[in-house]
């Protein structure tokens, strides 16, 4: 063939008629294999990435949390960060350690008397100071019991608490409850004070003497306390005027006509109702309200002072809100009927564990004119010197007062009236440690006095010519202390509250798993692309 002929229009239209290449089946097979391969291998690596991908979230999620909580911890949010691991332990509820504990209490308490044995009785009665000697300690052992407890959708908790007290001649040394005493007799003082100003203190002052009533009594200090002391006056309203009279008519109290005799702790021992009914919070919600009594007898406020000294807040005494840092200690007492408050004193150690001890002070107790607006304690227009409590509506109409033991920190002229008294704060103090991390109490020496007030009353002939005082009848002392045991638990707890060293550890810790994790991270990340690289 000619090149001419080659390049001719014929040639081309030659060349376009041309059968089409022949491909074999081979290189179909092969083609297709070579597809496949390569969709295996996308679909490989893209599996392969999926599955480092969520990995990498969750590594790096886990990460950051690590990161943001060391760095909270270093920029003070340690405690709170602990607070919050040991909320489900501290909180009031069935099963946490703080419950078991609250129910039931383990630590050892002792209930203390002093009693004050008149030595000139017939002195008295003409007008001169009372002399008294001090007698004790009476120890009995104190214990405490949670009951009837109901859980409530708000958060608190409701219950009784039985009290119950049991002889210890060891801590009493050679005192015994059978020792003989000559003391003030209650039931005529309070009968002759509830009268006073009715028109029937004339027939009362008759009874007096008709059934030749004594104002100074000889009896037995476990009778005075515990077991009862018979009285006429007692008897003969049992017998001839509660019966048949509504004795709130009478004596303006109800209360006197559940007693068959008098004794300053009589039908308390194992009682359940006497303290009343109780409604705490469980501090569920919030830690700061762990602890703090919301009613008591399903009120809100007592009836015993007027607004707002009636008010019920602080705790129950027995645990307080933990991460304790204010200068006062509130607690609200049945024995009491109110809630006191204690003052920040000092920092104290009990067996190698640190905390804040809160006592009483002239403003525990204080009147007006310590501190304005505390005229509502005043009962039925009588108002109480500095230094003393008007518990008359709080204990049946009897005119009872309380205060620190000896009038420590209470108006002078109440310690001048008797001879025989000398308080010091180191035996007469009423004070509680706490360990203000935990809020539970270390160390507690509560102590009061209980004194009757002796009035002139013309009316009676029992008491026409008794000095103008208040008369110091006992001093009690409830007395708590830690265990070894829950002390070394309190110690490890506070450390790892406490320390620094511990902060700085933690934020360490944290801060190297956060680093290791995001290492670990990095280099699967690196390991996972490197294989689909040499793979491409």
């Amino acid at each position: 063939m000619d090149a001419d002929n080659v390049m001719s229009p014929q040639g081309v239209e030659d060349a376009g008629e041309m059968e089409p290449a022949i491909t074999t089946p081979r290189d179909d097979e092969a083609d297709s294999d070579a597809g496949s391969t390569t969709e295996l291998f996308k679909t490989s690596r893209a599996s392969r990435l999926q599955g480092i991908s969520c990995c990498q979230i969750f590594s790096l999620l886990i990460a950051f949390l690590m990161l943001v909580l060391s760095i909270a911890m270093m920029s003070g949010c340690y405690q709170l960060t602990i607070y919050a691991f040991l909320k489900p332990q501290l909180v009031i509820s069935e099963g946490s350690n703080a419950y078991k504990l609250w129910k039931e209490t383990p630590v050892p308490m002792l209930l203390k008397f002093h009693v004050f044995n008149v030595t000139n009785p017939e002195e008295v009665k003409d007008g001169y100071n009372p002399k008294v000697t001090e007698l004790g300690p009476y120890v009995w052992r104190e214990y405490h019991m949670k009951e009837n407890i109901t859980f409530h959708p708000n958060e608190t908790v409701t219950y009784y608490q039985r009290r119950w007290w049991v002889w210890d001649q060891e801590e009493s040394g050679t005192n015994s409850p059978n020792d003989t005493i000559v003391t003030l007799n209650v039931i005529p003082v309070t009968v002759a004070w509830m009268t006073r100003n009715h028109f029937y203190a004339i027939f009362v002052d008759a009874l007096f003497n008709k059934l030749d009533e004594k104002l100074f009594i000889n009896t037995t200090v476990g009778k005075i306390l515990f077991d009862g002391v018979e009285d006429p006056v007692l008897d003969w309203l049992q017998k001839e005027v509660f019966p048949v009279n509504d004795s709130t008519n009478f004596l303006g109290s109800g209360g006197i006509a559940e007693f068959d005799k008098f004794a300053w702790f009589y039908k308390r021992n194992m009682s359940l109702e006497y303290d009343g009914l109780f409604n705490m919070k469980t501090g569920t919600n919030n830690l700061s309200d762990l602890g703090l009594i919301d009613w008591w007898n399903k009120e809100h406020g007592t009836p015993f002072y007027q607004p707002p000294c009636n008010q019920i807040v602080g705790s129950a005494g027995e645990i307080f809100p933990p991460n304790q840092q204010k200068d006062k200690l509130v607690f609200f007492s049945s024995d009491l009927c109110m809630s006191a408050t204690l003052f920040y004193k000092e920092e104290t150690q009990f067996a190698n564990v640190s905390g804040k001890r809160y006592w009483g002070t002239n403003h525990t107790f204080a009147n007006s004119s310590i501190v304005p607006g505390n005229e509502c304690y005043c009962v039925n227009d009588v108002c109480a010197p500095t230094g003393l409590l008007n518990a008359e509506s709080c204990r049946m109409g009897a005119p009872a007062f309380l205060s620190f033991p000896h009038f420590l920190h209470a108006d002078p002229f109440l310690l001048d009236s008797v001879d025989g008294l000398s308080p010091n704060e180191t035996e007469h103090a009423f004070n509680m440690d706490i360990i203000p991390e935990l809020g539970v109490p270390m160390n507690v020496n509560a102590r009061l006095q209980i004194n009757l007030r002796l009035l002139p009353l013309k009316k009676f002939r029992l008491l026409r010519n008794v000095p103008d005082m208040y008369f110091p009848t006992l001093w009690f002392e409830i007395k708590a202390q830690m265990t070894p045991e829950l002390a070394q638990h309190a110690r490890t707890a506070t450390f790892i509250i406490r320390s620094p060293f511990t902060n700085v550890a933690v934020w360490c810790l944290l801060l190297i798993l956060a680093i290791i994790i995001v290492a670990l991270v990095v280099f699967r990340m690196w390991r996972g692309y490197n294989a689909v690289a040499q793979g491409d």
